[in-house]
């Protein structure tokens, strides 16, 4: 016989799923029909681009008898989130090409649902902008060989943060670090590649800014860095 708690669970996940109600996260906002539209940059000794991306918070969908929260990006690609132990947590995505969500391998921690000075979490990650010069051009992003993970911490809850959206109060900062090696110079050996990423978030707004740093310059392999700013938001 159901418990009365799976019962009220059950009915719950339905009636969020009915109404497109969404549990209260200020600094990551997951309601239906909230757009933010970005500026990203990104910078390389092999040159530099601008462009925009854009993310759109789709609502809630039951899967597997869970209730997750859906985002998606602008190259079509779609992220699965739950609330699991007061975070939010990617559990799967669906590109394009794919029919249904594929499960994440290891489950990413996003951000605490209330984050407070000093919370640490790990987060599963890869490189943005690492990539090899020569012979050809190729971005390391999708290379299984150089997956990380970095030690995120809320390093700071009350910035000021200006971005072309404006500028906002009490935003929190969200920073984290890795180490990798790459053979960068078959003739030197291996390099070291000190991994820096930084995220702000406003209240009610959720990310404003993003900036991945990796420092490589080689002959063979270079890094850069990506910088995302927030230009404009919808609720």
């Amino acid at each position: 016989m159901m418990t009365l708690r799976l019962m009220l669970t059950a009915a719950t996940s339905l009636w969020l799923a009915a109404c497109g109600s969404a549990p209260d996260t200020p600094y990551f906002p997951l309601e239906s029909g909230r757009h933010w539209s970005y500026t990203l940059h990104e910078t390389n000794p092999l040159g530099e681009k601008t462009e925009t991306f854009e993310i759109t918070s789709a609502g809630p969908r039951e899967r597997d008898g869970d209730t997750y929260w859906l985002r998606r990006n602008s190259l079509g690609t779609e992220y699965w989130l739950k609330l699991v132990d007061g975070n939010i947590v990617r559990s799967a995505l669906r590109t394009t090409v794919e029919i249904e969500p594929r499960d994440d391998g290891v489950a990413r921690t996003v951000l605490p649902v209330a984050p407070k000075l000093g919370d640490s979490w790990e987060q599963p990650s890869q490189p943005f902008i690492l990539e090899r010069a020569v012979p050809f051009r190729e971005r390391f992003l999708h290379h299984e060989s150089v997956r990380f993970t970095l030690a995120m911490k809320i390093t700071a809850v009350d910035e000021e943060v200006t971005v072309p959206a404006g500028t906002f109060k009490h935003c929190i900062k969200a920073e984290g670090d890795a180490l990798i090696h790459v053979l960068a110079d078959p003739r030197l050996g291996g390099s070291e590649v000190v991994i820096k990423h930084t995220e702000w978030y406003a209240p009610g707004v959720g990310l404003i800014k993003l900036q991945r740093v990796e420092p490589l310059d080689t002959t063979q392999i270079v890094g850069g860095e990506v910088t995302m700013e927030l230009e404009s938001f919808e609720r």
